[in-house]
């Protein structure tokens, strides 16, 4: 048991810094140790490890560096040492040899640090035990380490007399658990007796917004927001530099001062083009804390600056103060004038055409005229001119045309562009590692090209890119250049220095997480250059895994010219549980229920399980997900579903057919490209098919039980600027899907699938999205293909305007049947309102035929108007689809309500 030392901050650093130093002197020690110890000169022939519970035995090994066959270089083994001290799992290190078939045993002995397995707290009659574990610098999960009790102490002692209680007596001890590696922390608490609030006194009139009352434990934290909750208030209501505070207690007797200083009112008389309230978020006297001239002022120009921006140049703003006792009014007297809109823009003495000039203008025609927009213009102009190597290009006039009588104006620009310097030649000098043919590639310079000081500056960077890809970290690239004229000459020196290499990663903070996850993940290896590029690409993918909340690099000199990578994790939380509620026109109210594990053993495997469920259907789906299959970066995956579903007539809410599927789908994905994925699925069912309608059944396979296997490969393309509400890009996918008996299947046939969308980015908050899709699939031999692979169409993510599932051929009972092939086609525009909503217009057209050979039939038209409503879960939709080419019985159309977009 450690006794109770409140202590001051100071004192509880000196004792931090000097436990800090002993730690390092004990580590440098232990290591300095090894290099008194005589060493037998044989080859190591074996190597052991005692004590190690928390890494992998080989993975020390690696860290350290020695290997079977070495000789003991006790350098090497010291430095060795040192760096796996940074994996942050060790206390102590020590190295001993023995003889060993004709050579040596090497025998780490190591220490480790323990870690936090619980935190047992007693004693503690008026605070929670949460917000105790809050304010304790150990937690469960973390590290122990012994030297850091008394600034534990320290702060649970500051904590409670920030709670009131000044003489609570606190002590910590630790405990090893029956579980190696771990320790348990118990903290007695003897609160003693508190500062009772007797008396209180304050300003009557904020009396009620004081939360602590009489009788109260004296809470310095409720003291502080209260004081707080009566500075806003009377902000809030207008009065600069409100004084509360500081608070005074004694005796039982808590004061808290307030002095409300003075209320500043402040109104706005002529303006009609901003509201008292926009105008009211441009006065800076609550930032100021005060009111003199010179706020006033800033005041006024601020108020000038949003009318100028409108186009009224004439606006003017006159203020006016006056005080009486603790009020101050403050008048602002506006005259706003006329808005002036700009008409034209002239240029003169310029050799390109206007428009490309205006393009790169704030300024434009038909705006309101922003005089503050004039010098940003004035520089963007000499930008423009400058990147195309008119170096001494200027404006001579900036000249303001501006007709009373019309409110409009003609702003006349004359420029002088000057001669054009162009590239005469382009030198480079110093480089001995990389040729000079890659290093003018990489410059992206051309001679005879315009001379710009931008590209020759960003020119330098791709340089020392370039370099820094080879592992020469330290490469300086200088860039002379001598201006003749017309004419620019460019010497690129480079000073390579010294090439680095990657030496061993330690990897530290992940408690669950295995080294092999993150190392698989890391671009840079062992030995190869060492690069920077490559550090970021590893943190990016690193990051992608989505295991981790936090990653940081730091590198450090292992010899002359290699570099140990140090990467440090804070793990997130890998488990997940989700669900939601939607509502469907076709199957009612519907919901999910979704919980996920995503580091099962450490590996970065993921499991979940997921239930659907509606008034027509319900699935359970258990997944299981492999991200390295067989030790090689290929995803594997599989998933166990189990299904019920009832098709149904919508109108009549009969069962068309009931489907019931167990279905093993097990397949590999690869990320081919960034954007190109393929897929390869075997999959197998056992379907039932009970309560068919007659109209529906065209096949034997249509009743009864039925075992399909299937292969699947696809391939998909996404270059969407967002998967979840995509304004630009494109999706591209194409799906086979091959029964055979081959597979086990009882039918056989073939089955292809093909979708494309396209989203356009007409302006803000609108968007052109189009989509294709289209299938065909045929049986083979005797079999047909079955009711639950046919094509349907209609509803709500396909033709819009239809019940579900009814568009193309129909059995003799009017239902629909389904068929071998189909073809889609949707387009909308979709218009954002503000606030979440959003109006969609849409066409959609599409049909399905009983065989392949039937495709000749026109496609059937809907067009229609839906309200989106964002929401977590993907926007909620109405849609109205009407029918453009209604047969005879139809209906004009349908409404539909779904969750997410229709593509």
């Amino acid at each position: 048991m450690i006794e109770d030392r409140a202590q001051s901050p100071e004192c509880r650093l000196k004792k931090f810094i000097f436990c800090y130093l002993l730690s390092i002197f004990y580590i440098l020690f232990s290591v300095s140790d090894i290099q008194a110890t005589t060493f037998h000169q044989g080859k190591i022939k074996a190597i052991e490890v005692e004590g190690l519970k928390r890494i992998d035995r080989q993975l020390l090994i690696d860290m350290i560096g020695l290997k079977i066959g070495d000789t003991i270089n006790p350098g090497a083994l010291r430095d060795g040492i040192k760096r796996a001290f940074k994996k942050g799992v060790f206390l102590d290190i020590k190295a001993d040899v023995s003889p060993f078939d004709d050579g040596i045993k090497l025998i780490y002995i190591v220490t480790e640090v323990l870690r936090i397995k619980k935190i047992n707290i007693a004693g503690n009659d008026n605070i929670a035990n949460r917000k105790i574990r809050d304010a304790l610098l150990f937690k469960k999960g973390e590290e122990f380490r012994e030297e850091f009790l008394d600034n534990a102490i320290g702060d649970l002692v500051q904590f409670y007399r920030s709670k009131g209680f000044l003489e609570a007596a606190i002590s910590i001890s630790a405990k090893e658990d029956i579980e190696p590696g771990w320790v348990n922390l118990f903290v007695e608490i003897k609160e003693g007796s508190p500062l009772i609030v007797q008396k209180i006194t304050i300003l009557e009139e904020v009396r009620d917004m004081v939360k602590i009352s009489e009788g109260d434990i004296l809470d310095i934290g409720r003291v502080d927001k209260d004081i707080k909750r009566i500075r806003e208030y009377y902000e809030e209501h207008g009065y600069i530099n409100p004084v509360v505070g500081p608070y005074e207690f004694k005796d039982g007797e808590l004061f808290i001062p307030v002095v409300p200083g003075y209320m500043l009112n402040i109104a706005f008389e002529g303006n009609t083009i901003f509201s008292s309230k926009r105008l009211l978020e441009e006065m800076p006297f609550k930032e100021a804390r005060d009111v003199n001239e010179g706020i006033i002022e800033e005041a006024s120009r601020r108020i000038l600056r949003l009318y100028r921006q409108k186009g009224y140049n004439a606006a003017q703003v006159i203020a006016g103060l006056e005080k009486k006792d603790d009020l101050t009014a403050l008048t602002f007297f506006i005259y706003e004038g006329q808005e002036i809109v700009l008409r034209e823009i002239k240029f003169t003495g310029i050799g390109y055409p206007p428009e490309a000039i205006k393009e790169i203008m704030s300024l434009k025609e038909g705006d309101s005229f922003d005089e503050y927009l004039i010098e940003n213009d004035r520089e963007a102009i000499i930008a423009f001119y400058n990147a195309f190597g008119y170096l001494k290009a200027e404006i001579k006039e900036f000249k303001k045309l501006i007709s009373k009588d019309t409110n409009e104006a003609i702003l006349e620009i004359t420029v002088y562009e000057g001669p054009q310097t162009r590239l005469e030649k382009i030198d480079i000098v110093g480089n001995k590692f990389i040729e000079t043919e890659k290093i003018k590639k990489v410059l992206q310079l051309r001679e005879a090209s315009p001379y710009n000081d931008v590209d020759v500056a960003d020119a330098r960077y791709r340089v020392l890119d370039l370099y820094g890809r080879y592992g020469y970290i330290d490469a300086h690239v200088d860039v002379e250049s001598r201006i003749d004229v017309d004419k620019a000459f460019i010497t690129y020196k480079i000073t390579e220095g010294k090439q680095y290499f990657m030496g061993k990663l330690i990897i530290r903070g992940n408690e669950k997480t295995k080294d092999e996850v993150v190392s698989r993940e890391f671009v840079l290896k062992e030995g190869k250059p060492y690069s920077s590029e490559s550090l970021l690409k590893s943190k990016e993918r690193l990051h992608r895994l989505g295991l981790f909340s936090d990653i940081s690099f730091e590198s450090f000199p292992a010899e002359d010219n290699v570099k140990d990578v140090v990467v440090s994790l804070r793990e997130g939380n890998f488990g997940a549980v989700e669900f939601g509620l939607g509502y469907g026109d076709y199957e009612g109210f519907r919901g999910f229920f979704d919980i996920s594990y995503r580091n099962l053993w450490g590996y970065n495997r993921q499991i979940g399980l997921r239930a659907e469920l509606s008034s027509i259907e319900s699935r359970y789906i258990l997944s299981y997900r492999e991200p390295w299959f067989f030790g090689n970066p290929l995803p594997f995956k599989s998933y166990l579903t189990r299904e019920h579903r009832r098709a149904i007539n919508l109108d009549t809410r009969e069962t068309l057919y009931v489907i019931d599927r167990l279905s093993l789908i097990f397949g590999i994905e690869k990320d081919l490209t960034e954007r190109l994925k393929a897929n390869l699925n075997y999959e197998y069912s056992l379907v039932k098919t009970t309560d068919v309608a007659p109209g529906v059944i065209l096949t034997r396979e249509d009743t009864g039980t039925l075992g399909i296997g299937s292969v699947s490969p696809s391939l998909f393309y996404d270059a969407r600027d967002n998967p979840f509400d995509p304004t630009a890009g494109s999706l591209n996918g194409i799906i086979l899907k091959f029964a055979s008996k081959a597979f086990l299947s009882e039918t056989e046939f073939l089955k292809a699938i093909f979708h494309s969308s396209w989203y356009f980015k007409i302006k803000k908050g609108l968007v052109l999205a189009i989509s294709l899709r289209g299938g065909i699939a045929e049986g083979f031999g005797p079999s047909e293909l079955p009711l639950i692979e046919r094509f349907f169409l209609g509803g709500r993510t396909t033709v819009r305007g239809y019940d579900q599932d009814t568009l193309g051929p129909k059995g003799f009972d009017g239902n629909p049947t389904g068929g071998n092939a189909f073809a889609l086609i949707n387009a909308e525009v979709r218009a954002s309102l503000g606030r979440g909503f959003g109006l969609v217009a849409f066409v959609d057209g599409g049909n399905v035929w009983h065989e392949i050979k039937d495709m000749e039939t026109d496609l059937r038209y809907t067009t229609g108007l839906g309200l989106r409503y964002k929401t977590p879960v993907g926007p909620f939709r109405i849609d109205y689809g009407h029918k453009l080419n209604r047969q005879t019985g139809e209906s004009p159309g349908e409404l539909h309500f779904s969750l997410g977009h229709a593509f």
